[in-house]
């Protein structure tokens, strides 16, 4: 029974036909509680973002962990209720309010959906591109690694000579990476081998990025560079000059933020123009008697 649950479920609540078939089964039972095959689907479609729904039930043990949730919840309510400390007026506003603000979110979703339905958002991104030219413009980066010596438990001149002596191995030909598994000083030089990735002008200290953005041809080299860390020699593995992003470059993200920001602009939208369409108009005593009554309350 359960695999033909998780079906249903895994189909966005599944075709009519297999809804009719489990609708009204128990999918589980403890004591008194039972949770039916719909709780599970109203559960499903409730707890679990649209967006995530396909990850989610790959697992095999999604429908279950469910189930053991909406259990948890339906034993303790019935808890509360028979332990006479639930203020049910308040909870009774509440599921009104609740089933209210519900109701206004979908139907913002639904104003979205009719409002974006027939957005071209490649054309879109295309017109933002355009548009917007200096947004995808990259500065000119360096890819770089580096050997660091430090200075901190050693004299000046040794860190130096330390320095020296890995650069000349270094102009001998010698392998970049084990040279600077073997005297790099920097922590993560063991995992990365001196490699510090892609980096823009003001990432660095003055002193390092001065002789990095200097070097243009890759595999080649500098230092020793004295910084506040120790003598650095570093070497370039690429130089990167300034650039604008090509559209095909910069296209999924453009329109990844258009499908984040236009609808969010609907529901604001619509949120403005309710709160504009007419002035409120307040009964200054009753407001002012609540806010005496919540002043008492909070101080109590």
């Amino acid at each position: 029974m359960l695999r033909v649950i998780v079906f249903a479920v895994l189909g966005c609540c599944g075709a009519s036909l297999v809804q009719a078939e489990v609708a009204s089964e128990v999918a589980l039972k403890r004591g008194q509680i039972e949770i039916s095959a719909d709780d599970l689907r109203f559960y499903a479609r409730d707890r679990v973002p649209t967006a995530r729904r396909g990850e989610f039930f790959r697992r095999d043990e999604a429908v279950k962990q469910l189930a053991d949730s909406l259990v948890a919840i339906r034993v303790l309510a019935a808890e509360a209720a028979d332990s006479g400390v639930v203020d049910t007026d308040l909870i009774e506003w509440q599921l009104s309010l609740h089933r209210e603000r519900l109701m206004m979110e979908q139907y913002l979703d639904a104003l979205v959906a009719s409002q974006t339905a027939d957005i071209d958002w490649e054309s879109t991104a295309k017109d933002v591109y355009t548009a917007e030219a200096d947004a995808f413009q990259q500065p000119e980066r360096v890819r770089a690694a580096h050997i660091l010596i430090k200075t901190e438990d050693r004299s000046e001149e040794e860190a130096l000579a330390l320095a020296k002596e890995a650069l000349q191995k270094l102009e001998a030909g010698e392998d970049f990476k084990m040279l600077a598994l073997k005297y790099s000083e920097d922590p993560s030089a063991k995992t990365n081998l001196g490699s510090l990735g892609t980096f823009a002008r003001g990432q660095m200290v003055p002193e390092f990025e001065q002789a990095a953005f200097a070097l243009r041809k890759a595999g080649e080299l500098a230092g020793p560079v004295k910084t506040d860390f120790g003598y650095h020699i570093i070497k370039l593995d690429e130089y990167l000059p300034a650039r604008r992003q090509s559209f095909d470059e910069v296209k999924a993200e453009i329109i990844s933020k258009l499908q984040s920001e236009i609808p969010a602009n609907i529901r604001q939208s619509k949120l403005v123009e309710i709160r504009s369409a007419e002035p409120l108009e307040f009964n200054e005593e009753v407001v002012q008697q609540l806010l005496e009554e919540f002043r008492e309350a909070s101080s109590r």
